[in-house]
């Protein structure tokens, strides 16, 4: 059986979370790592800065679901 650290590189070599790697459900979604990880750095962030990014962020997430119910 791989160590965990051996299990935590091969996951960090396919773009995945160490959960989805060893998880038997089907229904779990592959996590974007890149994602992931900026969204560590937003949560370091001054919260002024945070609360800044969290609204363009959820800007963007607004405006992508009112072209997608117009279109």
């Amino acid at each position: 059986m791989p160590s965990v650290e051996n299990a935590k590189m091969i996951a960090k070599v396919l773009g995945v979370s160490l959960d989805y790697l060893v998880s038997e459900d089907d229904s779990l979604e592959v996590v974007d790592v890149d994602m992931l990880n900026r969204m560590r750095e937003i949560q370091r962030l001054a919260e002024d800065d945070k609360t800044t990014v969290i609204k363009i962020i959820d800007a963007f997430i607004r405006d992508t679901k009112t072209k997608k119910a117009y279109a």
